[in-house]
């Protein structure tokens, strides 16, 4: 050991305190995030230096213990934690919240797929379903006969204000929507007809804190994330989806002010150590100018 190995291994301390106040900052910066999954830091020990592997007893000799000496602290993993945040109501009837596993599938670049628990959706100027970053909402839509296809997914489109054969050959408005907690589309139209406009897919992970984060609160799937297993909402064991209502964060407030706390002391008390080295390096060579 030396005191050059003793710099390197508070330095790791102060990296390890900064990644927790990183992950934490944004933890509380996303308090007010729907949907949000909160970070959580993990931490394991750097290879030790060894200087003996021990011994067993033997003869006169009771045996020894290993020396080894710890060389600091590196980061294990920084992964979302997927626990349940808590649901509050929401005026718009396009806003849903999942309960429970899974996460809503969205149309991603090049015809590929993200995942969101931010079910704050809203209508685009072709009536399509999106998400709050623009993303299509996928799921099952309906032929011109409002069948319902099991095929491939698509984008989900609720038609307001779109006239279509009513009953008896008259015409019929579609005049409102709403969402099943199975995550069925139905159409309200002006000759009191219920009409199926689709099916919302929800797609569940193996492990979903394996997925990776894109921003715009969207996760795409990852090596060790597992392949997506789709079904209906509430099929299977998968989530169930509350209409009119948003999935809040679920960042601890009160644990991550205590994080914040924690790191603060890790990192000063490593910054410590390092001003202790310095003072100790500079008597030896103040020994080493003298002498």
């Amino acid at each position: 050991m030396s005191l050059g190995s003793v710099l390197q291994t508070a330095l790791t301390g102060l990296a390890a305190a900064e990644a927790v106040l990183d992950v934490t900052a944004n933890n509380l910066a996303n308090w007010r995030t729907a949907g949000f999954k909160a970070g959580r830091a993990a931490f394991a020990t750097q290879t030790p230096q060894t200087q003996s592997l021990g011994a067993a007893p033997s003869g006169g000799n009771g045996g020894t213990n290993p020396i080894q000496i710890g060389s600091g602290v590196e980061l294990a993993q920084a992964s979302a934690d997927f626990s349940q945040g808590q649901i509050a109501l929401d005026p718009d009837p396009a806003s849903l919240a999942l309960q429970g596993d899974g996460l809503f599938i969205l149309e991603g670049p090049q015809g590929g797929r993200l995942y969101t628990r931010n079910g704050q959706f809203q209508l685009n100027a072709d009536h399509e379903l999106i998400a709050s970053g623009g993303q299509r909402v996928m799921g099952f839509g309906v032929d011109e006969n409002f069948q319902l296809g099991t095929g491939q997914l698509r984008p989900l489109r609720i038609p307001l204000g779109n006239q279509v054969a009513g009953a008896g050959g008259s015409t019929a408005t579609c005049l409102g929507f709403e969402i099943t907690s199975g995550g069925r589309i139905r159409g309200r139209f002006s000759d009191g007809v219920l009409r199926d406009l689709g099916q919302i897919r929800v797609a569940r992970f193996a492990n979903p804190s394996g997925l990776q984060a894109r921003g715009d609160n969207v996760y795409a799937e990852a090596p060790n994330s597992g392949l997506p297993v789709e079904s209906d909402p509430g099929e299977a064991g998968a989530a169930e989806v509350t209409p009119g209502a948003v999935e809040l964060s679920n960042t601890d407030v009160g644990q991550s002010l205590v994080d914040l706390q924690q790191a603060s002391i890790q990192f000063r008390a490593n910054l410590e150590t390092l001003r202790i080295t310095d003072r100790l390096f500079e008597e030896l060579l103040s020994m080493r100018r003298t002498g």
